[in-house]
């Protein structure tokens, strides 16, 4: 992910006490930017960012499809947040009682990528970025603590959703119940397919290669609002194919 201009990332979850006797703290979140999905474009204003609380002794295990944490008992989510223009997390500030998240544990950022088939944020989580850990603060602390997160080699962002988020245990393989083309277009049906799943159409012109593709606009399909046992769709396809294969898979499997 190679940028014209050097990119500082700096990540700022900074802790202090605050209120009558020390029985309140504040803890703010922030991203300098830009961020970026995994396919280098940058991160949408509106896409969705978490604050994470890892348990002393745990590691942050990921996130579901859905949004909700893989492991709920040593993770935790304090907030959430949305990005602004710039690419970035917008400012957001928080108060907590000290017992809720205990010193030895860490504070994270976790970027999510919540775009579908459209290129729309709002969807079902497709991949995450997460930052390094900053420590909880105690009881006591006055200081602001921060993590300043530099560029990468390469000049690479900081902040990249490139992680995939995990489907629903248990998700069945899906199948292709209708294919037609014509043109440069061919409209596609997905069967036996669930709520709060991605599914990804992919394509190749020699199965003994084994050259699976994703097909544009074929990523990222999801059940609508009101459901149904089928996901339609119409794809781009080259119009001087001869031949070509199509499978879908599962997103996160």
């Amino acid at each position: 992910m190679k940028k014209s201009i050097s990119i500082l990332t700096l990540l700022l979850v900074g802790i202090s006490a605050m209120g009558v006797g020390l029985s309140q703290l504040t803890l703010s979140i922030s991203t300098q930017g830009p961020d970026f999905y995994a396919d280098n474009t940058a991160v949408q204003v509106g896409e969705k960012y978490l604050l994470v609380y890892v348990s002393n002794g745990a590691t942050f295990a990921g996130l579901n499809s859905d949004g909700t944490l893989v492991d709920a008992v040593g993770n935790q989510i304090v907030t959430d947040a949305v990005a602004v223009e710039g690419a970035k997390c917008g400012f957001k500030a928080i108060q907590y009682d000290p017992d809720m998240y205990l010193p030895g544990g860490d504070f994270i950022v976790v970027l999510l990528d919540t775009r579908d088939a459209d290129g729309a944020v709002g969807g079902l989580v497709a991949q995450i970025g997460t930052s390094e850990g900053a420590d909880a603060a105690s009881e006591n602390s006055i200081t602001l603590n921060s993590i300043s997160v530099a560029a990468k080699a390469g000049d690479d962002p900081a902040m990249v959703a490139s992680t995939f988020a995990l489907a629903p245990a248990g998700t069945q393989p899906p199948v292709i119940t209708s294919l037609k083309g014509e043109g440069e277009s061919v409209e596609i049906k997905v069967g036996n397919v669930r709520a709060l799943t991605n599914y990804e159409v992919q394509s190749t012109t020699d199965l003994s290669a084994g050259n699976w593709e994703a097909v544009s606009g074929g990523t990222r399909l999801q059940l609508s609002a009101e459901g149904g046992d089928e996901i339609p769709r119409t794809l781009a396809v080259p119009q001087d194919d001869k031949v070509r294969f199509f499978r879908v898979i599962v997103l996160g499997s």
